[in-house]
């Protein structure tokens, strides 16, 4: 292909959305098939937000620090959250766990390396939905739910 066949190429398909425009059905339904390209992934339990337990118990009520706490079989994500000048740090331990680990949010996706401690730290993250994601010694997915940081 040339330029001029990427050009025609997008002045069609700025016409036929024009014309035909996708329905909203259809554009969700595709979405919600394409979340489930990874439905075998094992999802990790959510077992303590700090921000849902009574001020006191976990932290000062003035640190901006949020703890998560995620579980799957043989597998546990330990997420620490800090918010800073409209970003955010995440600093995770992660037991049970090898490679990377990956953290979606904003419909981006960073990886960081999980060191021999069990330790990663991803920063300058933007506020939004965020999900972890890490490879199981025994090669299963696991991923968080999605916090909202």
């Amino acid at each position: 292909m040339n330029d001029d066949d990427d050009e025609l190429l997008a002045r069609l398909r700025r016409a036929a959305d024009a014309a035909d425009p996708v329905p909203d059905l259809v554009r969700l339904s595709a979405q919600a098939a394409f979340a489930t390209r990874r439905i075998d992934e094992e999802l990790a339990d959510l077992v303590l937000d700090s921000e849902l337990v009574a001020p006191g118990q976990v932290r000062a009520a003035d640190d901006d620090v949020r703890l998560l706490s995620f579980e799957a079989p043989g597998v546990s994500v330990e997420l620490q959250i800090e918010h800073a000048s409209g970003r955010v740090s995440l600093r995770g331990l992660v037991s049970g766990a090898v490679g990377e680990a990956v953290v979606e949010i904003a419909g981006e996706r960073r990886t960081a390396p999980i060191d021999d401690e069990g330790w990663f730290v991803v920063a300058g993250l933007p506020r939004g939905a965020t999900r972890v994601r890490v490879t199981a010694e025994d090669g299963r997915e696991i991923t968080t739910g999605w916090a909202l940081l």
